[in-house]
């Protein structure tokens, strides 16, 4: 059975807006959006988006017309995360971040490149 939580996700009125206008101009139905890990690069891991269905291994939020996905171990990990539309991300884009996330992660500088 999927566990559903609270507070899983944060976002904003407007931030929920954008992230439903983004699937709505892609046709998204049903609006159910995995947030996954999907690397690492010398900033620390890195985070997508995918179209899934939910499985036993995760917990999901739905908040309006979107369901959230994000897998337990994930979750375990980095607490959730926050959604940020365009314009509180300062106009770099919406943003996609964890809640938690180690301090130590990720190279002290990229002026050499990382190693793969």
């Amino acid at each position: 059975m999927v566990e559903t939580l609270k507070d899983m996700i944060e976002i904003t009125e407007d931030g929920y807006n954008e992230f439903n206008d983004l699937l709505e101009a892609n046709e998204i139905e049903p609006k159910v959006v995995r947030l996954a890990l999907a690397g690492y690069g010398c900033s620390g891991p890195r985070f997508g988006l995918m179209m899934d269905e939910p499985t036993n291994e995760d917990y999901i939020e739905v908040m309006k017309d979107i369901t959230f996905i994000v897998s337990k171990d994930v979750y375990a990990e980095y607490g959730g995360f926050v959604i940020l539309s365009d314009d509180e991300n300062f106009g770099g884009g919406m943003s996609l971040r964890p809640k938690k996330i180690d301090d130590e992660a990720g190279c002290s500088t990229c002026a050499t490149g990382c190693a793969v």
